[in-house]
């Protein structure tokens, strides 16, 4: 097995030093930056990437050994507009993400253990905007400028996947041990056990216990 430093020189002779020591340094900076988040948060072995936005963590409860990829967005929303608002975002134990990854919180969203974000998943509890019951939003208003709706919750249970681009919006329920395809975008709720796909997500498969196998919708007895 070479040593350390014979795979440090073959590095260097390969890109040259200072981009090794640039590397390197950013290395260093990353743990310096996970170690602390991981006390603010009391969050055992947080791990996230390059480039992370990370805002309103005294409104996060997060659980050990979340890791994520690079760029993640992770926000609990607590002024916006001139607005103050009272954001819960709770993720459990040993959950894992992708690159890109936005979760943004306004009012209530909660993430079970176990759940795997695949890529450009977007996870939030609100809009910009009102559109139902009185004093409704106008097209000719600036959206940003528009009040945030954040009336709604959104729960992803325990051991759920979500495929590559996926968005889970205001109200959405998934169930425990759920599987929902890529680029689809879940507005209901998903029973447990389910696989889901489409938008919006509709259940296509769910697991029979007696048989261990996921078995069609249309064909379960």
């Amino acid at each position: 097995m070479p040593s350390a430093l014979t795979r440090l020189s073959a590095l260097a002779r390969e890109d040259g030093w200072l981009l090794l020591l640039l590397r390197l340094s950013k290395g260093v900076f990353r743990r310096i930056r996970d170690h602390a988040v991981a006390r603010k948060l009391a969050a055992p072995n947080f791990r996230c990437g390059r480039s992370p936005r990370l805002l309103g963590l005294a409104h996060m409860r997060v659980g050990r050994n979340f890791a994520a990829g690079d760029h993640l967005w992770l926000e609990a929303v607590t002024e916006y507009a001139g607005r103050a608002l009272s954001p819960l975002l709770t993720i459990g134990d040993n959950v894992g993400a992708s690159d890109n990854v936005h979760i943004a919180c306004a009012h209530s969203v909660t993430i079970g253990s176990g759940t795997l974000f695949g890529s450009r998943v977007v996870v939030t509890d609100h809009e910009h905007g009102l559109y139902r019951g009185p004093s409704q939003s106008s097209p000719g208003s600036i959206p940003a400028q528009r009040p945030l709706s954040a009336a709604g919750t959104v729960v992803i249970g325990a051991n759920v996947w979500l495929g590559d681009g996926v968005a889970v919006l205001n109200g959405a329920r998934i169930g425990d041990g759920c599987i929902v395809g890529a680029n689809s975008v879940v507005t209901g709720e998903i029973p447990a056990h389910t696989i889901a796909a489409g938008a919006p997500a509709r259940p296509l498969r769910r697991w029979h216990d007696g048989r261990r196998e996921w078995i069609a919708i249309d064909s379960q007895p």
